[in-house]
Formats: structure tokens, C-alpha cells, sequence
């Protein structure tokens, strides 16, 4: 599985703008094969930050996704609605667990 995470912040006179093309891009992500959740947050600690975070089942799924018309549209949107680059980082993920068991992740 892979899991991406996002940041972006809002301009703020342009911040429901902003919500309504992430709304967009979530419900067009979310219909795509291989997409197992994918949603935008607001943050608590930084005004008008947005954390996006999506699961993937492969590395496949991911690379349709980023090839999809939907992303670049997404991309070309937003940039007047954003006050910079978006951070975005790939996470691997090699185990998951129901929480609290931690069982599967010990290395003694």
C-alpha cells in the first residue's frame, strides 16, 4: 500500500474555492480503480492548511492516478487559490494493524 500525504495552504479570500475543487478532486479520485480512501483535511494548528491524504493498493494504481485528467486539472485549478507549492510526500507501507496492536511491528 502506498500512502501519499499533501499540504497546501489557501489563500484566504479564496479559501472556499479552494473547498470545492478539493471536493471535486476528491470524489473523481475516489472512483478510480485502486483507490482505497482519499480525503482532505483542514488543519488545527496553521489557518487555511489543507492536508490531503490518500491510500493506494499498488504503485500502479498510484501512477494511473497521476496520469489521470483529474490530477492535471486539479493542478491547473488551484494554482490561483493556493499560496505556494504543495508539499507532497509518498509513504510506503509494508504492515497495517488495527489499533493498539503494535504486535506486528516489533523488531525484537
Amino acid at each position: 500500500m502506498l500512502i501519499v500525504v499533501g499540504r497546501v495552504a489557501a489563500l484566504a479570500e479564496r479559501r472556499e474555492e479552494l473547498i470545492e475543487v478539493m471536493r471535486w478532486m476528491q470524489r473523481e479520485s475516489r472512483r478510480e480503480p485502486g483507490c482505497l480512501n482519499y480525503g482532505f483535511f483542514e488543519s488545527v494548528e496553521v489557518e487555511n492548511e489543507f492536508i490531503a491524504v490518500e491510500e493506494w493498493e499498488s504503485v500502479a494504481a498510484l501512477r494511473t492516478h497521476f496520469g489521470a485528467p483529474s490530477v492535471a486539472g486539479f493542478a491547473a485549478r488551484i494554482g490561483d487559490l493556493v499560496t505556494g507549492v504543495p508539499e507532497v510526500r509518498i509513504h510506503g507501507v509494508g504492515a497495517t494493524s488495527d489499533f493498539p496492536d503494535l504486535t506486528q511491528f516489533d523488531q525484537d
